[in-house]
């Protein structure tokens, strides 16, 4: 075969691979944030339940995260002020739903397991989380600890 025409088939079969053999797209940030559609800003503020006159009550919201993101899903501006925590005594282990969101806090002694929180949500149309209450062992049953409510903004 002519050395011409070989090196033109091995150009042309390199340039082939080379566009088939790109990298796969890396994820924005707002994809690693788990957030669908055009997501702009995420506002997270936290409550706490109180007892007042014999009621729970709920607080004022406290802002503790605020995401910007441009078009493309990348983190322009953010802003995360830190919230009080209480460490766990044993190892913490996490279930999460079908959206990977967390469902359940809980650690286990290798004899039994013990629920340290449980999280519901509330999604907006396009299946992001807007609200998120924390729930607390309380006797035999479960009551609201805590809610965090999340403020999406889309493009339009």
């Amino acid at each position: 075969m002519n050395p011409l025409r070989l090196l033109l088939i091995a150009v042309v079969l390199s340039a082939c691979q080379g566009a088939h053999l790109q990298d796969a797209p890396t994820k924005s940030d707002r994809e690693k944030a788990a957030l669908f559609g055009s997501v702009a800003t995420v506002k997270v503020e936290s409550t706490f339940f109180q007892r007042k006159n014999d009621k729970w009550v709920e607080s004022e919201r406290d802002l503790y995260e605020q995401t910007e993101y441009d078009k493309l899903g990348t983190i322009i501006r953010q802003k995360k002020i830190p919230m009080y925590g209480d460490p766990a005594p044993c190892q913490v282990q996490y279930r999460h739903d079908d959206k990977h969101r967390t469902t359940e806090v809980f650690c286990t002694d290798g004899s039994r397991e013990r629920v340290l929180y449980k999280y519901t949500y509330a999604d907006d149309r396009f299946g992001n989380w807007i609200k998120q209450v924390s729930s607390v062992p309380d006797g035999e049953n479960f009551r609201a600890q805590s809610t965090v409510y999340r403020t999406i903004t889309y493009f339009e």
